[in-house]
């Protein structure tokens, strides 16, 4: 009995590996409880004043984050979500399973940002407008603030806001290789970070005729590294 159990309890972890190609999973949250786990994500933006962004408008339910952008009173206010002080890693698979909103206004991305904090190294996991969201935006930002350098390029392809997508990006020491539904679209090997990165999943909001309320939802987020 003991060993059927340490093997059901494993098993989620040697599924990860077997599927995704000799990757260890060494971060994950499939959002199956009834409020944002603490332990994992902290609800406000590492950038700025914690007032900032609503933690209010971070909440989860049905298998799902949602990250929700809305008018409060003559403002708009945001959700948005992060790894900073809880967990980062160097080089990996970073993975999303989501669906953005539709409607102009609206920015949803997900980035690694460096650790110690900074603007710079930063890796757009992905990013898109509500406005056309089935092109979507890759980049790689390296430099100083007064020299910052980037590469990147845009995609279109599936509308991101009919339905869920998956979205990585697979990073070494020499390259990094963006993927969608488990095609590759991109590669940068130009100015690839060699520090920890934290994870930042945000619903911006952009211009007065921004559509509103808006729900960026996320079934997933799985980190791997090999083992």
């Amino acid at each position: 009995m003991k060993t059927l159990l340490l093997f059901l309890s494993l098993s989620p972890l040697l599924f990860a590996q077997k599927e995704s190609g000799n990757w260890a999973l060494t971060f994950d949250d499939e959002f199956n409880g009834a409020e944002l786990d603490l332990a994992r994500w902290v609800p406000h933006d590492p950038r700025a004043p914690r007032d900032a962004r609503a933690p209010e408008d971070v909440t989860v339910s049905g298998g799902e984050l949602h990250i929700v952008a809305r008018r409060k009173d003559s403002e708009y206010v945001s959700g948005i979500v992060s790894t900073f002080g809880l967990f980062s890693q160097i080089y990996g698979r970073f993975e999303i399973r989501c669906r953005v909103p539709a409607g102009p206004g609206l920015r949803p991305a997900f980035q690694l940002l460096p650790v110690p904090p900074g603007p710079l190294p930063a890796i757009d996991v992905f990013e898109t407008t509500g406005s056309a969201p089935s092109k979507v935006f890759f980049a790689n930002h390296w430099g100083t603030e007064q020299t910052e350098r980037s590469f990147g390029d845009s995609f279109t392809g599936p509308d991101l806001s009919t339905g869920f997508h998956t979205l990585s990006v697979e990073w070494d020491h020499d390259k990094i290789t963006w993927f969608i539904d488990g095609k590759e679209k991109f590669r940068s090997t130009d100015g690839i970070p060699h520090q920890p990165m934290y994870l930042l999943i945000d619903l911006a909001v952009h211009g007065p005729d921004a559509t509103l309320p808006a729900s960026f939802d996320i079934d997933y987020i799985r980190v791997y590294q090999h083992p």
